[in-house]
């Protein structure tokens, strides 16, 4: 029962504080549970497996919290699909830029969907902006998805997840704004696996779309771009050609200084205040 409720609600804390625990005694090194992750820019602490402590209410949607970024603003994704339908580009590619979100449709859908649900209804305030998303291509599903782009690839059974974004030959990397959709790095650290089962919390039951290329394909006049998505019935990392349909998943930062009460699991989540 993923149902969330305001009973048995705790006093008002920050955020972070209760996400970490006193002297962050609430980190892991084995097993589901909060991760800590040293990056380019400072630390991370990023939820992995099927935990069932990161569920947020704000902007009267529930919410699952990915991570807390380096500057401690805390990464949060919906629950569910906010759109069922919707496809990342409608051509299946032609030149390849079809896969970057700046390019894509569905960054109009998401920031549509946060101007009516978020900054309509007064929530903005509490949402970070800057440079929290990345389109950047680091990971294609085999070496025929790699042609016709700027920078060198791996593919999936060579890849180290990594939460740092840079920009590429192609100009594409940093996104930079309010609302974005999670990357293929994102899912792997949670527990994601690239073409196999697994369950962990991202999986809800709905196929969604991640704002990760997954490469060009262009053999014998044949074109075709790829996006990675994640999978309804396994929940694994997959990819299809920017024209198919699936769910969409925003994604935004609240701010370092949030305050919220509860516990963070389903029946009793951290509401923000």
């Amino acid at each position: 029962d993923e149902s969330c409720t305001t009973s048995g609600s705790s006093s008002e804390i920050i955020l972070q504080n209760k996400i970490l625990g006193a002297s962050n005694s609430n980190i892991v090194t084995t097993g589901d549970g909060l991760y800590s992750k040293t990056t380019s820019t400072g630390t991370t602490y990023y939820y992995k497996g099927a935990v069932e402590n990161n569920y947020v209410k704000f902007a009267d949607k529930v919410f699952r919290i990915v991570r807390i970024n380096e500057d401690g603003t805390i990464r949060l994704i919906t629950q569910d699909n906010v759109i069922a339908s919707q496809t990342f580009n409608s051509s299946i590619g032609s030149t390849g830029f079809e896969v970057f979100y700046t390019n894509s449709e569905i960054k109009t859908a998401v920031e549509n969907w946060y101007k009516t649900n978020i900054t309509d209804k007064g929530f903005d305030g509490k949402v970070a902006s800057g440079n929290y998303f990345c389109e950047l291509e680091k990971v294609v599903y085999d070496t025929d998805f790699i042609v016709g782009f700027a920078d060198k690839i791996v593919t999936k059974d060579n890849y180290t997840p990594s939460f740092d974004c840079t920009t590429d030959g192609n100009g594409k990397g940093v996104v930079s704004g309010k609302v974005g959709l999670i990357t293929i790095d994102e899912v792997l650290f949670a527990g994601g696996v690239i073409a196999s089962s697994s369950n962990f919390y991202l999986k809800n039951g709905s196929s969604y779309w991640m704002m990760s290329p997954n490469g060009f394909f262009n053999v014998d006049y044949d074109a075709w771009a790829f996006t990675w998505f994640v999978n309804s019935s396994r929940g694994s990392a997959y990819y299809n050609t920017p024209d198919s349909l699936y769910g969409v998943r925003p994604v935004l930062n609240l701010s370092a200084d949030t305050l919220v009460s509860g516990s963070g699991t389903s029946s009793d989540p951290y509401i923000v205040k």
